[in-house]
């Protein structure tokens, strides 16, 4: 071959080497922009999650305490109506009521700080502060006490009876706040991490963690005591942390123990100068984000392949197009939820999954006289409705529960592995409400729509779509039947 061939072969070579090189030169360029900004990015966006999430909770512990006190103060002021105090009807009352809810014991107190309880006990309280607060006609808590029927700490929330508008006596109620943190952190990761609450001065007064956690944050009754066995970053110091606390200042750091990376938040209660500390290990943060880390490493992969790496995008353009395809496939157009069947599929997956644990809620919700609500205003309008109502369910419910339209004007929602009927119960209400007030401004400037909901529970009343679908019918039918705008808990009846 002669000088001038071999010359014009590596000239050719480089007329093609050099546009590839600097292609992927350029492209590398961009990968590494790309993946700077997405780790950046995760981390803000993890970081805003954890801070939402709290402060959601706490809003949600307040709501909690809340609902107690309206639970009680019902009773008391049937208690209030009968002849006498501390009647056998009312102690019996008392001691039923025990049972189904979450308060671990109840008790009657009359002017004189007598407390009367149902299995017969009576005890002097009239020296506590609470019962004091209670007699002036105002709601009242206690401090943070030992129960005497598991160990744990309790607070008794206090409600005065009235009999006409004077003050008879106090109606008491102690919950545990361990079980009161339980309820916060299954909302949060599905129930990764730990809750603590913690007093101003550095008290655990309540605290409750998946396995993995348990050792990071019970081995010291006292909050600032643990803060000497983890690393803390540069720009918040242990004193710092102590003020943050006895200040009610809210915050998020990143801490490590044993190699391992934690996001700590904690936020006021608003309760006794009490805080809410969420801790949650950075890898579960940031696990709704990892698909973004995925694309950048196939990005990656694409620079050793070099020029192929055009051909591996177009396969990754036709995967992304058949998932949206597919997505679009499951979707209601209208309210952008799961349609009837796959709503019927994933609830139904669930139901068979080894993830299922414990109770269930099945939600049926139908937007109430919604025809005539068409007839009145137009379909346009209607559509409008049922777009708004979509965004209000989606907005109450957790991420991970399944929502859909199931058809017309009928949702339903099942909420997964909730704490208790109570939770549940709680966010139903929440939901009623929510759909109550809104203003649909498609209907004008005092538009509004009220809602029929029914609910059933798996496993007690099936263990499948279908079934609790029934079951769900059922007690929204009941709703209807009484008047709509409210809900109904299938009872088996």
């Amino acid at each position: 071959m002669s000088n001038a061939s071999n010359s014009n072969k590596v000239n050719n070579q480089k007329n093609h080497f050099l546009p590839m090189g600097i292609f992927l030169a350029f492209v590398l360029s961009i990968t590494i922009i790309f993946l700077v900004c997405v780790f950046r990015d995760v981390e803000s966006n993890a970081k805003d999650t954890v801070v939402s999430n709290i402060e959601h909770q706490s809003q949600n512990f307040q709501n909690i305490i809340n609902q107690h006190f309206q639970y009680i103060e019902g009773i008391a002021e049937y208690i209030g109506e009968q002849d006498e105090l501390t009647s056998t009807e009312s102690l019996e009352l008392l001691a039923t009521m025990s049972e189904k809810s979450t308060m671990n014991r109840m008790v009657i107190i009359d002017a004189n700080g007598n407390g009367y309880y149902p299995d017969g006990n009576r005890r002097f309280v009239g020296s506590n502060e609470f019962f004091q607060k209670a007699m002036g006609g105002e709601r009242a808590f206690s401090d943070p006490i030992e129960s005497n029927i598991d160990g744990e700490l309790c607070i008794v929330l206090a409600a005065p009876i009235f009999r006409g508008d004077e003050v008879v006596g106090v109606l008491g109620g102690s919950c545990n706040l361990s079980t009161l943190a339980g309820m916060l952190l299954v909302d949060n990761y599905s129930g990764d991490g730990a809750v603590l609450i913690v007093s101003s001065d550095g008290t655990v007064i309540a605290r409750i963690a998946d396995k993995r956690m348990s050792e990071l944050v019970t081995y010291s009754s006292n909050f600032y005591n643990q803060l000497y066995n983890v690393k803390l970053p540069k720009e918040k110091k242990r004193n710092d942390i102590m003020d943050d606390f006895q200040a009610q200042e809210s915050d998020l750091i990143s801490i490590s123990y044993r190699k391992k990376a934690y996001y700590m938040a904690y936020q006021p209660l608003e309760i006794d100068e009490w805080t809410l500390c969420y801790i949650v290990p950075k890898a579960i943060a940031r696990s709704s984000y990892q698909f973004i880390t995925r694309y950048g490493v196939i990005l990656c992969v694409t620079l050793v392949l070099g020029m192929s790496a055009l051909l591996l995008t177009v396969l990754l353009s036709t995967n992304r197009t058949q998932t949206e395809l597919l997505e679009m496939g499951q979707s209601d157009l209208l309210t952008g939820m799961l349609n009837k069947k796959s709503t019927e599929e994933m609830i139904q997956q669930w139901l068979d999954s080894e993830q299922r644990i414990g109770l269930q809620a099945f939600v049926m919700i139908d937007v109430d006289h919604f025809k005539e609500v068409n007839d009145t205003y137009g379909h346009a309008v209607g559509d409008e409705i049922l777009h708004e109502v979509s965004n209000i369910i989606r907005h109450e419910f957790r991420e991970g529960d399944v929502i859909g339209r199931l058809g017309g004007d009928e949702f339903c929602i099942l909420m997964k592995n909730i704490v208790s009927d109570t939770n549940a119960v709680a966010k139903v209400k929440t939901l009623h409400e929510s759909i109550r007030s809104h203003v649909f401004k498609a209907m004008g400037e005092n538009g509004h729509v009220t809602c029929s909901i029914g609910v059933s529970y798996a496993p007690m009343y099936g263990n499948s779509f279908e079934e609790l679908y029934h079951t769900a019918d059922l007690a929204l039918y009941k709703t209807k039947k009484g008047g709509r705008d409210g809900f109904n808990i299938y009872d088996g009846t």
